[in-house]
């Protein structure tokens, strides 16, 4: 099976050099091609490459951009597998092995990216060499270590992203709207998983990155900008800003038990927290959303997901069959929020656990705007247009009949306040005290920002 590596250059001479020496040192040549764009570089680099035997390539006049520049390399591969690369990057030992053998796991999975020591998200390691020479002894100890492991995304970067022809040839290449770089590679993940491909993290596979090289060293191009005018090109394209939808939520998942092997996830988003918990333990995960564009992202990973309001649901599963129901950030939202708890009793197993995040009503952050008359034009998480239902740490567990549920645990996500606004509730309460009132959990209540409870069905 043959890969078409193909690498972009845009001067930065030595780091290309530095590059494709790994790739000759640490990949069986004949089970590659190498093709590189370049985009008008003026430093040598374009001498360099056309003295490289066996190189296929494509010089370009001025700055293609990286999208445009990638989908020239695209179209004059033959590699059954395409692996896009970026210039300023060292492989090592095993880097394309690995991720091939993953890609090829599951027919599901149509894209695979490694970790590195400079990538967002959960690509990025911690890594303990402070030299280039130490690089290839790091990978060796720190692949050998997670040999066959693997991890879930929903959005790899595009630094180094291995992927399916077939996907390609499905979705196309990037969109070259994007120009010169930032979000052609979250647009070019987002349609995969909409199309119902997997995105995974060979977590045997290391390649170092210098990061931000093209930018750092070609003064004509202004990072900061580029990514605000894409991020805006983006959020017109899909209409809508994915951040919210797309932010696993870890302190949920640390609640769920690990024996759970059905679980509801009423909120799921795009299904972030699901696949935190998909990769964490074998389970099966069903999801109700109401936006239906993050269902449609989450619905790659889910066994099934209902774009409905969950109050006018007929559930379609039988009685007992979740282990977990999870209610993210749900239940403030609801017209009664008390009846949906109760019926989702029905569909818990006996001792199954019903988990809840639920925004605190007391918080600094939306008790202030409220005092100040201006509660509708808060959007702080906690309190806006659509929340009808507001709870207190007080109040939360009146949503939790007692001889249907048995809280196991109530913990708080806090978040602090200005020293003003701290000052101000400290003030509240000793006034308060003053006439007779008790408000002696007031300064403690306004810094909590969310409520977790886990419930257990009796």
């Amino acid at each position: 099976m043959k890969t078409s590596i193909i690498i972009l250059t845009y001067n930065q001479l030595s780091l290309t050099k530095q590059c494709l020496d790994s790739i000759y040192q640490n990949t069986n040549e004949v089970d590659i091609e190498i093709i590189i764009i370049d985009n008008g570089s003026s430093d040598g680099t374009i001498d360099y490459l056309k003295k490289i035997p066996g190189l296929k390539t494509i010089f370009n006049e001025t700055n293609a951009g990286f999208a445009k520049g990638c989908n020239q390399g695209l179209e004059i591969a033959t590699g059954q597998t395409i692996l896009f690369l970026n210039n300023d990057t060292i492989v090592t030992k095993n880097w394309l092995e690995s991720m091939i053998t993953l890609l090829y796991r599951d027919e599901k999975i149509g894209m695979v990216g490694p970790v590195s020591n400079y990538v967002n998200g959960p690509q990025q390691i911690p890594v303990d060499y402070s030299d280039i020479e130490a690089i290839q002894d790091f990978s060796s100890k720190y692949c050998e270590s997670q040999r066959g492991k693997s991890k879930l995304v929903l959005r790899l970067v595009g630094f180094c992203l291995l992927v399916k022809r077939e996907l390609l040839d499905k979705i196309g290449g990037f969109d070259e709207r994007f120009e010169y770089g930032s979000f052609e590679d979250d647009d070019l993940c987002l349609r995969a998983v909409q199309a119902g491909y997997q995105l995974q993290i060979a977590m045997d596979s290391f390649i170092h990155h210098h990061g931000h090289a093209t930018f750092t060293g070609n003064k004509d191009l202004n990072i900061q900008y580029l990514y605000r005018i894409n991020r805006q090109k983006f959020i017109d394209k899909w209409k809508i800003n994915l951040t919210y939808f797309t932010h696993p939520r870890s302190e949920i998942v640390n609640l769920v038990p690990l024996e759970s092997k059905k679980i509801l996830d009423i909120g799921c988003g795009a299904g972030a927290t699901g696949l935190e918990l998909l990769n964490r333990q074998t389970c099966e995960l069903y999801g109700i959303e109401l936006n239906s564009f993050a269902a449609s992202i989450a619905r790659t990973y889910y066994e099934r997901i209902d774009t409905v309001d969950v109050e006018t649901l007929d559930f379609p599963y039988v009685p007992g069959y979740f282990d977990t129901i999870i209610v993210a950030d749900v239940l403030e939202h609801l017209k009664d929020p008390w009846k949906l708890v109760e019926k989702l009793s029905v569909y818990l197993k006996p001792s199954g656990s019903l988990i809840c995040s639920i925004p605190n009503i007391s918080h600094g952050e939306a008790l202030l705007p409220l005092l100040l008359g201006q509660w509708s034009y808060v959007d702080a998480g906690i309190l806006d247009r659509t929340h009808l239902r507001f709870f207190t740490p007080q109040t939360v567990q009146s949503l939790f009949p007692i001889h249907l549920f048995e809280i196991t645990s109530q913990m708080y996500k806090y978040i602090g306040l200005e020293s003003k606004v701290e000052l101000f509730f400290n003030e509240v309460g000793y006034l308060a005290e003053n006439f007779g009132f008790s408000m002696e959990h007031l300064s403690d209540y306004t810094k909590i920002y969310q409520m977790l409870i886990h419930a257990k069905k009796r």
